[in-house]
Order: C-alpha cells, then sequence, then structure tokens
C-alpha cells in the first residue's frame, strides 16, 4: 500500500471506466490515479483530458496511463503490481449492457425480455481474468467491480475470486427516493436516509415502472435518524420514480453509475468512513445498504431485517431476472423461460454455467449477436 498520495487504478477504459477516471482526477484530495487499458491512444488521450480538465479547474493531479488487456493475465498483474494501488476499480465488460438497445426497437424489445441474467458470461469472464491477475499480482489492493456484481460475485466467491464490492445497480434508484421523499415531507434531502436491498433487477426496473415487478425489495427511510417509512405512501413515492422524478438513461445515464460509482470509491481512496449502497459485498447476491468503516465493508440493513431476509430478497430478484441458482461452487443455473429468448433470437442455449466454460461461452454469444445484429440492420 502506498504511503504517499492515495492510490486508484481504473481498470477498463470503456464508458464508465473514464467516466470515473475523469472525476477522480478532479480533486484536490492528494491522489494519484491511473486508466489502464488495451488502446494506447484512446487510454493516453483519456487521461490527457481528464488531467488538464483538473488543470484548467485549478486542481493538479498526478493521473497517467498504463497499457494492458485483461485478458492477459500476466500482464495485467504486472501493471497492478507496479502501480500498487490503494484501491482497484474494474470496468471490464465483454459487452455492456446498453449494447442491445441499438438494436430496431422489435428486436431490442424481444431480446429486453430475457433481463440481465442470460448475458451473464459477457460479464463474469473478464471480470474473473481480471482477479486472477490480481490474485497473481500480490496487491492488498480494495477491489470495486461494476460489470453486474449482484452475479458476478457470488459466481466468484466459490473460487476466492470475488471483488471486495460492487457498484451502482442498487444504489442508482437512491437519489431518486430520497429527492421523492423530501419533497413529500417538505425538508431538505440531506435530512433523508434511504435503505435498500434490492438486486439488479429491482433497481433496473424502478427506474422504468416504478415497482419492483415479481421480485422483493426491502426499503426503510429515515428522517433525521428515525424511520418514517411506516409514514409513508412507498407505493405511491416508487410510481413516481418514472414520472416526476425520470432522468436520462441509456448511455448518458452512465452518469448516474459513475456518481453512484464515486460513492464508494472516493471514501475507500480518501481513506473516510461512509454509508452507501453497493452490489455483492463481500460476494453476496444482490445489492444492500453497506458502511465503509475504517476500511472494513459492513452491512447496514433496514431495521429489522436480518442479513438471511435480505439473501431471500435477492434471490427474488435474481430468480426475476433471468438466474434460477448459483451453487456454492460457482455454477450458474438459469431460468428456462430467459433463456428460451436467447434461444430464440440468437441460437444461443445454455441451462448451467460452470465457472471454467464462461470464457467460451462469452465467444459464443458474441459471436451470435454480431450474426443477429447484421441480420436485423438489413
Amino acid at each position: 500500500m502506498s504511503n504517499g498520495p492515495r492510490k486508484v487504478m481504473v481498470l477498463g477504459a470503456g464508458d464508465i471506466g473514464r467516466r470515473v477516471f475523469h472525476e477522480l482526477a478532479q480533486s484536490a484530495a492528494p491522489r494519484h490515479v491511473r486508466l489502464a487499458g488495451r488502446d494506447e491512444e484512446a487510454v493516453l488521450r483519456a487521461a490527457n483530458l481528464a488531467r488538464f480538465c483538473a488543470l484548467q479547474r485549478g486542481f493538479a493531479p498526478a493521473a497517467d496511463h498504463a497499457v494492458t488487456d485483461v485478458t492477459d493475465t500476466a500482464r495485467t498483474a504486472e501493471t497492478i503490481a507496479a502501480f500498487d494501488p490503494d484501491v482497484l476499480f474494474l470496468a471490464v465488460s465483454y459487452q455492456s449492457w446498453w449494447v442491445i438497445s441499438t438494436l430496431p426497437d422489435e428486436n431490442f424489445r424481444r431480446l429486453y425480455a430475457a433481463n440481465y441474467g442470460p448475458w451473464l458470461p459477457m460479464h463474469l469472464a473478464p471480470v474473473m481474468k481480471a482477479m486472477e491477475a490480481v490474485r497473481l499480482s500480490g496487491t492488498r489492493a480494495v477491489v470495486a467491480n461494476a460489470a453486474y456484481p449482484d452475479a458476478v460475485h457470488p459466481a466468484l466467491s466459490a473460487a476466492g475470486l470475488s471483488p471486495d464490492i460492487g457498484i451502482g445497480n442498487v444504489a442508482n434508484n437512491v437519489p431518486g427516493i430520497q429527492a421523492a421523499t423530501a419533497d413529500r415531507l417538505g425538508c431538505g434531502p440531506e435530512e433523508v436516509e434511504v435503505r435498500l436491498v434490492a438486486h439488479h433487477y429491482v433497481s433496473h426496473r424502478l427506474s422504468r415502472a416504478g415497482d419492483s415487478g415479481p421480485a422483493e425489495m426491502g426499503l426503510a427511510v429515515l428522517r433525521d435518524g428515525r424511520d418514517v417509512t411506516a409514514e409513508l405512501d412507498v407505493p405511491g413515492l416508487l410510481r413516481r420514480l418514472p414520472v416526476d422524478y425520470r432522468r436520462t438513461g441509456g448511455l448518458g445515464g452512465h452518469a448516474m453509475t459513475a456518481a453512484s460509482a464515486l460513492s464508494v470509491l472516493e471514501p475507500l481512496v480518501d481513506g473516510r468512513d461512509a454509508l452507501v449502497h453497493a452490489p455483492g459485498p463481500d460476494g453476496l447476491t444482490g445489492g444492500y445498504p453497506v458502511a465503509l468503516e475504517a476500511g472494513a465493508i459492513r452491512l447496514r440493513l433496514p431495521g429489522g431485517m436480518t442479513p438471511q431476509e435480505a439473501h431471500a430478497v435477492n434471490v427474488s430478484g435474481q430468480e426475476a431476472d433471468g438466474i434460477a441458482e448459483i451453487r456454492p461452487d460457482g455454477t450458474t443455473v438459469f431460468g428456462d423461460a430467459a433463456m428460451k429468448i436467447l434461444t430464440e433470437e440468437l441460437g444461443y442455449a445454455c441451462a448451467e454455467l460452470p465457472l471454467h466454460e464462461a470464457e467460451d461461452r462469452a465467444r459464443e454469444i458474441a459471436g451470435r449477436f454480431a450474426a443477429y445484429r447484421d441480420r436485423t440492420a438489413r
């Protein structure tokens, strides 16, 4: 671990990685931030952009870049070890969630109905490669992951390869609930604290439908430390999220995901305590309110909710997302209805996914999706 400025590495120079790197550099805090990606020209330009924007605003960050491909485990391990980060942010995925939205509307709607679960190999495989590099590097960094932590982390936990914490998903609707509650109570949002237990499926649905659908969720709302949940029309508040509190979605909506990532990363980088929301803490399924305290990650569940109840809530969301089960050995079992959609649309079928098949399955999905996109574009 570093003795001087705190070091944070962003591994992955896609949209989320670049956004987070850029914001980490815009700070007066003593930090050294490094962006690592496979395209040297792209990471050089992104690193210089972040540095120059920071200078324009009066900051003077140490912001630079490194080149590695996450599929090259040895080189990635060397890249991590050479920097020796305090915090490592993984922003690696073979296909981001928004890519299917580039299809013609009819095809997009059909694939969208499968939900996120069947696409797991596209996120599991690169994160597993990155975590193998992390272990090989010998780093003691806290590792945060952006790629579907709700399911990736419990799958990798069996192999001892789960990142420490995830970002996004459960966190993304918390500000909307906080704002809606504050407006309803006629107080400032700083007086309102939200504690939400929800899987990716639920967090995705809340902003679009204003409810949790067939899945469960756990929610407590506090005002100045007092639980006021029972005094609120919670279903009515949630229904307002996609109406009065609607926000930009799609690729532009990555600003929210980046903000959720920063809510976790900045306390970790700066060494301060915080109450945040995060998916996959310590390899758990789904999303939780979490306290970051003296470098430790601890659940802070709604009052009266046990960890077992929180797990059950998140399993209901996992099932709605198209994953029937994640077994103790890391094998993922997919829901029949969800997988049937990918079979009908892409010709892809996978009932069960052992960890060692993740890379091959990801390549298969990528190839079949590329062919599907070509066909539907005609």
